[in-house]
């Protein structure tokens, strides 16, 4: 019996917060936010939701991204997004996303986005055509700097990888070293922050293929 009752007193100790979770998560989600709208969600398969301020967003068709969004897809799920310098994200599922700094007025601009885990696709906007090319792309092992372009990035085989799939150029950077690349359906690895990028590879047409699906909409 004692062994009853505190499998009961346990019970409500675990549920309890779980339901709370489960409030606060719904209250969130028609929660009103004041910060800066950055872009809108084009295109949605499956769940994705958005934090900002501790509080959760539940994502769909229509929905304005703001400056400071958590962006968080799910199984099997694509989130695309148009920015307001016409770029345009593509999440596959499991990523997390974050805009960290998006500003584009009267001919300055300044964009910098943290792929944290999965994959995405970068269709850069007029932010990567300024002439001081201020649009990054941050990740755990480098940091992505393009130039007018499209390409690709995210955990592919077990290890982070890199790829130009059209424009001009990207380069690979971090503390061990930098790798630039300027030719269409070239990819790079980074293993760590303290291992410097490979060098860039042409990569075989299932390998392409196999990255694009990853962050294919339907």
């Amino acid at each position: 019996m004692k062994y009853l009752r505190n499998f009961a007193h346990l019970r409500r100790v675990l549920v309890i917060p779980v339901i709370a979770a489960g409030v606060l998560f719904l209250a969130g989600a028609g929660a009103a936010v004041d910060d800066e709208k950055v872009g809108v969600i084009t295109t949605i398969n499956g769940s994705a939701f958005a934090m900002q301020d501790a509080a959760p967003r539940v994502l769909a068709k229509g929905a304005g991204i703001f400056l400071g969004d958590v962006l968080s897809t799910g199984k099997g799920a694509r989130l695309e997004i148009r920015m307001i310098d016409d770029a345009k994200f593509t999440l596959g599922e499991r990523t997390l996303f974050v805009v960290e700094k998006y500003f584009l007025e009267q001919g300055q601009g300044n964009a910098a986005i943290r792929l944290m885990t999965g994959a995405v696709k970068v269709v850069t906007g007029k932010i990567a055509q300024l002439k001081a090319r201020p649009f990054k792309l941050h990740t755990s092992v480098a940091t992505i700097g393009v130039r007018g372009t499209t390409f690709w990035g995210g955990l592919l085989d077990g290890v982070h990888q890199f790829a130009l799939l059209g424009g001009h150029a990207i380069s690979i950077e971090n503390k061990a070293g930098r790798v630039e690349i300027t030719k269409v359906g070239v990819g790079a690895k980074v293993a760590s922050d303290d291992t410097p990028p490979s060098t860039p590879r042409t990569w075989p047409r299932g390998k392409l293929d196999r990255a694009a699906a990853m962050t294919a909409v339907r």
